[in-house]
């Protein structure tokens, strides 16, 4: 297997091939190469500047070399610290493609204070993260509400997403590389497309949904009924339309692909136009071959299509918990119509489970704005995707039941908190360790729990009797107040009696060693 790192050192040209040539000029600091992007192309080159970026010449997907590779690498290199991988070619169904085929696109949390805007350079992975959050926040109105760029229309001659046109029989989707990631799934799968839908009272509707393929020009699109997809085709189909015009988005820029692929925007609330309000300009967007529906024009590739109200089964797929989820008797598909795409479009493959599938700060962002409404005292929340099902919540915390009291609610509310755990505002709740220590030491489970029977849960999690419903924990490890049943007089921290003691004693640290500090959280 044939292996190339690119390094700093290298000369820094785009892999990708002329089309990105077009992008580059309109860059934002591009010293830096810092985001905003306006293409998967610049934000990859940006990664590659970087030396994140490992080439590999050629991976037998048929034997799920690919596969096996990624879980290695996140086995090596830990959730957050494995490289974005390029496979040149791919042997799918027994005969080699030609890529790039990407995978663990999002995976570092630096890449979320790159895309929007932020140097990540002399600060720690989780430091970068906060400031992403930190500078997202600070985006939103005093209402708490984001703010919205619409979309603006190019012509068709400036789209890098038109440079190849296919439409009808031309089109065969199977000669593009996307694999069957895992043996168990129901086959090849598109599972990084953001399906653009359009309703006349709703509005536009982006939203990241599977599409198993099922033939040359067919692929399911599925949508779950807590989705707004979901919400967008019943009721069309409600309305009596015969079929519903689609289209799904390949290759977006990570801001485009993190709307999408989140429940950043409400129902009715236009993902592009809230991207654009991230960017801080219009998203461009270029009118399909065969539909009015309006796409991003740097993607990748655009496949368009007609959605028909009758069901298929889909599935089964390897879900976010790392377990194969069951299939799904009955979903919608979709009839391709064609397919327009740049030279050499490259095809991103979410190992769904195994790496993080998209930049999650602005999501993070709009369910803290959301609490925070509601409670004053609320520090912060995280919900820490390497493992699903755990919410991690810091309050500066000023009352008896003040950490079951908002627990409760962020428990029910979010769909994704099965184990809610309440700390205090010295606690880190970016490092998992330092919460689960927190919670060794703080935590008593009476009387400072409490049981959730039946609530909203994802339909994915592998534990549920029933699908899409779960009961839940809120776990109070704040320190408990003696009318809580804590003690009279709570243990001092070693690190809070240090500082009693020697005041000064970081800035002198700092002073002698910062360099050597430096170094080794580098190398960390």
């Amino acid at each position: 297997m044939a292996i190339k790192v690119i390094t700093l050192l290298e000369k820094l040209e785009s892999p990708f091939g002329p089309s990105c040539d077009r992008a580059k000029e309109t860059r934002v600091n591009t010293e830096k190469n810092l985001g905003p992007y306006e293409s998967l192309r610049d934000y990859l080159d940006a990664l590659q500047a970087r030396g994140h970026v490992v080439h590999i010449a050629e991976v037998d997907q048929d034997a799920y070399e690919a596969t096996g590779l990624i879980y290695r690498l996140i086995e090596s290199c830990g959730w957050t610290g494995a490289p974005v991988l390029i496979f040149d070619r791919v042997k799918v169904d027994g005969r080699w493609i030609t890529g790039p085929l990407v995978a663990n696109l999002y995976g570092r949390w630096e890449y979320d204070a790159l895309a929007i805007g932020c140097d990540p350079a002399g600060r720690s992975a989780r430091e970068t993260f906060r400031m992403a959050l930190d500078r997202i926040t600070g985006l939103a109105g005093k209402d708490g509400q984001w703010k919205t760029v619409a979309p603006r229309i190019i012509p068709a001659a400036d789209a890098p997403c038109k440079e190849i046109v296919q439409i009808g029989e031309a089109v065969d989707i199977l000669d593009f590389p996307f694999i069957q990631s895992n043996p168990a799934d129901g086959g090849r799968y598109i599972n990084t497309g953001n399906v653009v839908l359009q309703h006349p009272t709703y509005g536009r509707n982006v939203g990241t949904y599977r599409c198993q393929i099922k033939g040359p020009r067919k692929i399911a699109v599925n949508p779950l009924p807590n989705q707004h997809g979901w919400t967008f085709l019943t009721d069309l189909k409600d309305r009596g339309e015969a079929v519903a015009k689609a289209a799904v988005v390949l290759g977006a820029d990570p801001i485009v692909f993190a709307m999408s692929s989140s429940k950043t925007a409400r129902l009715g609330q236009d993902e592009l136009a809230l991207a654009g309000g991230f960017l801080g300009k219009s998203v461009e967007v270029v009118k399909c071959q065969t539909s009015d529906i309006l796409v991003p024009a740097h993607a990748e590739m655009i496949i368009e299509g007609e959605i028909p109200f009758d069901l298929e089964p889909e599935g089964p797929f390897g879900e976010m918990f790392g377990y194969v989820g069951p299939g799904i008797p009955e979903n919608f598909y979709m009839n391709i119509t064609a397919v327009t795409c740049r030279r050499n479009p490259i095809i991103v493959n979410h190992f769904s489970g195994v790496t993080r599938g998209f930049l999650t700060s602005p999501l993070e962002a709009t369910i803290n704005l959301k609490f925070k409404q509601q409670f004053t005292h609320l520090v912060a929340i995280h919900l820490p995707l390497a493992t699903p099902g755990f919410c991690f919540v810091s309050i500066d915390k000023n009352a008896p039941g003040d950490g079951l009291r908002v627990g409760r609610k962020i428990s029910k509310d979010v769909m994704l908190a099965k184990i809610t755990i309440v700390v205090d505002k010295d606690v880190d709740i970016y490092d998992p360790a330092e919460v689960m220590r927190t919670v060794g030491a703080r935590w008593q489970p009476h009387p400072a729990s409490e049981i959730i029977k039946k609530a909203r849960g994802s339909s994915t999690d592998p534990s549920l009797a029933e699908r899409g419903v779960t009961s839940k924990i809120v776990i109070d490890a704040t320190r408990q107040l003696p009318h809580e049943g804590g003690p009279e007089h709570y243990a001092i921290h070693n690190k809070d009696a240090l500082l009693e003691g020697q005041p000064d004693i970081f800035a002198r640290v700092d002073e002698k060693w910062s360099t050597l500090v430096e170094q080794l959280k580098h190398k960390a």
